[in-house]
């Protein structure tokens, strides 16, 4: 009897022992799984910090190529609507109001005009009617032997029916080539315009007019080429 009971609390010891080593055995492999998992992920990390130092590096090396390119032959700002006269303060060769147009499809005027509020006393104005059917541009004015042309780009403030209207402007050489993104002036919201003429010729100008709404063509309303010179 005390046999059987003795070898009871034996078989007993041995399953505890048994089962001891079993999870022993099992949180060394959970450790080992753990410090492999932990392993991975920081060398995971590790690449990913690499690979986001190459494109910066990366991005360093395009910003520094496009900061040493070229400056852009033209710029474009919104005209200022404070103040109330435009003036004309660079040193210029003269006023387009004072040339001859070599294309005048769209009928040019010259005179003082206000655009948001601010008057520019020497002006060329004349019809948004987009080109013609021979590709002749709106207008065009003889600059060689100038190196910039400069204006405030808008429609008067005093033109009827223009409201919700958008007028799409384009400079361009002789040839057609465009001198510029086209600029897109609206009522009371002129841009201020600089260009590069060293190598042209003949200045074009074509505007079309376009009705936010309807986005109909709507051509016909006025556009001021506000005190327009070149120097």
């Amino acid at each position: 009897m005390g046999n059987d009971r003795q070898a009871g609390k034996q078989v007993h010891t041995n399953r505890f022992a048994s089962w001891l080593k079993s999870f022993s055995g099992i949180l060394s492999s959970l450790a080992a799984l753990v410090t492999a998992v932990a392993t991975i992920f920081a060398a995971y990390q590790t690449m990913r910090v690499h690979e986001q130092s190459r494109t910066i590096a990366r991005q360093s090396q395009q910003l520094r190529q496009f900061k040493s390119q070229a400056a852009p032959a033209a710029t474009v700002t919104p005209g200022s609507s404070g103040g109330t006269s435009g003036g004309a303060t660079l040193p210029q060769k003269g006023f387009l109001s004072a040339l001859q147009p070599t294309v005048s499809s769209a009928n040019p005027g010259t005179g003082p005009q206000t655009m948001s509020s601010k008057s520019y006393q020497d002006s060329v104005t004349f019809a948004c009617n987009g080109t013609y059917g021979n590709d002749q541009p709106d207008v065009a004015y003889d600059v060689s032997g100038s190196q910039a042309f400069t204006a405030v780009v808008g429609i008067p403030d005093n033109t009827p029916n223009v409201t919700g209207v958008d007028e799409t402007v384009i400079f361009a050489s002789q040839d057609g080539t465009q001198l510029a993104k086209p600029v897109v002036v609206s009522l009371g919201s002129p841009a201020r315009v600089r260009l590069n003429v060293s190598s042209v010729t003949q200045l074009e100008v074509t505007c079309t007019g376009v009705d936010v709404h309807t986005h109909q063509a709507d051509n016909g309303g006025p556009l001021t080429l506000g005190n327009a010179g070149i120097s």
